[in-house]
């Protein structure tokens, strides 16, 4: 006598063998994005990028500063004036020891550097074309817009070793770092960021912390530093057109109620361990068509209450677990991504997700399976998606959450649907052919 489990195992088969036999041609092979070498950055030597041009004058020559130097603390505090230059800044504190040009258009800051409100500082080409700040085992030193404004353009900015000569590679016993905090504003565009920062809070390299900061990160390059880019509690912060590589944890990492973010149009690889990650109540965002492969976990994360975002026309690829990973957030939408050749799954969707879409995507070629629905996660969509040429499954779905997959092409995985304990009617009016061992398969 056939099982109740049978039947139900044998109408799978049907309904996708009858929907998949109208259009069994696979889809057009996928566009791969290509990958470039690793680049290779010598800390001797890490500015890469050519100055942009600009004239000679000091456009803040004839500004009012209000700063000082205090010996005891080492630190350089700028409390008023508008647009204050390192030139005038020096000027202003008269003391090269702590803040000097060392070669035309070099900078040394061997001391602490404040930025307070009511003042803002603007660290520029052809001026500074290179600020380094100092940094090696001995101790190290920070820039900090505490309430004030920062503006990076066109230059580049590292931590520095003097006596090694070279920036400061190891970021264990601590090193130079950027923080904006307490209302401050920080914008970066045209620059380069390279070895700052370590393993400590307001410490990770390059920070927006705390409600009312503000600022943006464009066209600019960001690597080896401990986070390539941190927030907490920031909203609004703009991230476009960057290249963020080789940074010891993460790429791009918004953490804890940081919202209404736009991350676009950045490559993002290479990194200690993902690409892009919004981590504990960071919502309604956008991550829309950046490039992110060669990180050494997942490419892009949802993780922890990270809720109703949007992740969009992203590449993501050739990363050491999943190419797009959803957990533990609600209401998030996943659309017309490109994920493939990822070592694990293409897309992940788990925990207690819940209310998922995934809709529109090229999940193809990845090293397990196309789509992976598991543990508590419910409410999922996966829709209008074309899965094919996974090594494992299609689509694997193994949790007692509500699923509905509709309007997908599957195909030319081991197998084309595993469903452990999702009902029939959940799997069906898909087109499901040609996969090697089993089109369908339910136990």
């Amino acid at each position: 006598m056939i099982s109740a489990a049978q039947i139900r195992a044998l109408f799978l088969v049907a309904v996708f063998l009858l929907l998949g036999s109208a259009c069994a041609a696979p889809p057009e092979p996928l566009v791969r994005h290509g990958a470039p070498p690793r680049p290779v950055v010598d800390p001797a030597r890490p500015c890469i990028r050519e100055a942009p041009p600009g004239t000679a004058s000091d456009p803040a020559a004839g500004a009012v500063v209000r700063a000082s130097y205090d010996s005891t603390s080492n630190t350089i505090v700028l409390s008023a004036g508008e647009g204050i230059t390192l030139p005038a800044l020096s000027r202003a504190i008269g003391t090269p020891a702590a803040l000097r040009e060392v070669a035309p258009g070099e900078w040394l800051l061997t001391a602490n550097l404040q930025v307070l409100a009511g003042a803002s500082l603007r660290i520029a080409a052809p001026h500074v074309r290179w600020l380094k700040v100092s940094s090696s085992p001995a101790g190290f030193v920070s820039v900090t817009a505490l309430g004030g404004s920062l503006d990076v353009d066109g230059s580049c900015i590292t931590s520095w070793d003097e006596a090694r000569g070279q920036a400061d590679s190891d970021h264990v016993d601590g090193r130079s770092f950027l923080l904006a905090r307490s209302g401050a504003r920080m914008t970066i565009q045209h620059a380069e960021l390279r070895y700052l920062g370590y393993g400590d809070v307001e410490s990770y390299g390059l920070s927006w912390r705390t409600e009312s900061t503000t600022g943006a990160i464009t066209s600019s390059l960001v690597s080896h530093l401990f986070y390539g880019l941190y927030t907490y509690e920031v909203n609004g912060l703009v991230v476009q057109d960057n290249e963020f590589h080789d940074n010891v944890l993460y790429g791009i990492d918004p953490h804890t109620d940081s919202h209404r973010l736009l991350i676009e149009r950045n490559v993002v690889h290479h990194n200690g361990k993902h690409g892009i990650i919004l981590a504990e109540d960071c919502t309604e965002s956008v991550i829309r068509d950046n490039i992110v492969y060669s990180n050494e976990h997942h490419g892009i994360v949802l993780y922890l209450r990270s809720d109703r975002n949007l992740v969009e026309g992203n590449h993501s690829f050739a990363n050491a677990a999943q190419g797009i990973n959803i957990n533990a957030s609600v209401e998030n939408v996943v659309r017309g991504n490109h994920v493939y050749d990822n070592r694990e799954s293409g897309i992940g969707v788990g925990q207690t997700a819940e209310a998922t879409l995934v809709e529109n995507n090229q999940i193809r070629s990845n090293q397990q399976d196309g789509v992976r629905l598991v543990s508590e996660a419910t409410h999922t969509t996966v829709r209008g998606n074309v899965i094919g040429e996974n090594a494992r499954h299609g689509v694997y779905i193994d949790g007692n959450g509500i699923f509905d997959l509709a309007g997908n092409t599957i195909f030319g995985n081991r197998t084309g649907v595993m469903s452990r304990t999702a009902p029939a009617e959940y799997v069906a009016d898909n087109r499901v052919f040609g996969n090697i061992e089993a089109e369908v398969r339910e136990s």
